[in-house]
């Protein structure tokens, strides 16, 4: 069905530029707290911005080219749209002057934020009805992230509203998390028409190759896994945001 499919097209651009916007609001934020001079931290914030932007571009250009949609080559070259932003993510994990900025950040936000998960299912349960998206990758079939998007909007209120600030369980969850997003990009890559395929029902894993559905494995993703990493880095060291 063609509208649904223009309807994922376009939630998706709207997802990716609107994670790009918290993510910026977020590291205006922090840089105010620090006390930054204003044109150093506009130096930052375009930094950041354009080179998000400029990511985005790359993928959707490379996407346009049919690059992605070589699924034979070994590995897939899908798997060069995750890796650099994957790397990034650790690298800014083990930045301790990243830490600085991630101090000032309230640990809610990196809770809240996960709630873009509920979109990204939906757009996934469109695909299916579609018929551009497997199964199996849905929460009808064996994807369950959309239960981390719904916790995420209570969680942030349960874990650190009125003062209170549960590590234990904000590190649970996180893994939580993360065992989730594993179990959705391992089965979305065991649905590609790839030596790595085991689930054989039609419409195989494709349109994750094409625009702008390759933002999901290049940057939306592993923004899930940079904000679960972020958010467990908080909890690790909290009495250093005290």
């Amino acid at each position: 069905m063609p509208q649904l499919y223009f309807i994922a097209q376009i939630l998706i651009v709207l997802l990716s530029f609107s994670l790009i916007y918290f993510f910026i609001r977020g590291q205006r934020y922090a840089l105010n707290r620090l006390g930054y001079a204003p044109s150093k931290k506009r130096q930052l914030l375009y930094f950041t911005a354009a080179g998000l932007l400029c990511w985005l571009g790359i993928l959707g250009t490379l996407s346009f080219t049919g690059f992605f949609n070589d699924f034979d080559s070994i590995p897939p070259k899908i798997f060069l749209a995750v890796l650099p932003t994957v790397i990034l993510t650790i690298t800014l994990v083990l930045s301790k002057s990243f830490f600085r900025l991630l101090a000032q950040i309230p640990p809610a936000w990196l809770v809240y934020i996960q709630s873009f998960r509920i979109i990204v299912e939906i757009v996934l349960w469109l695909g299916l009805l579609g018929g551009f998206v497997p199964f199996q990758m849905t929460f009808e079939g064996f994807n369950l992230d959309i239960v981390l998007g719904i916790t995420a909007l209570m969680a942030g209120y349960v874990f650190f509203a009125r003062g209170r600030f549960r590590r234990m369980e904000t590190f649970i969850w996180n893994i939580f998390g993360i065992v989730l997003l594993i179990n959705i990009v391992f089965i979305s890559v065991v649905s590609t028409p790839s030596i790595f395929r085991i689930f054989f029902n039609e419409p195989a894993n494709t349109f994750i190759a094409y625009f702008p559905f390759i933002w999901i494995p290049g940057f939306i993703v592993p923004f899930a896994l940079a904000m679960h990493l972020f958010s467990i880095k908080q909890v690790i060291y909290y009495k250093q945001l005290k």
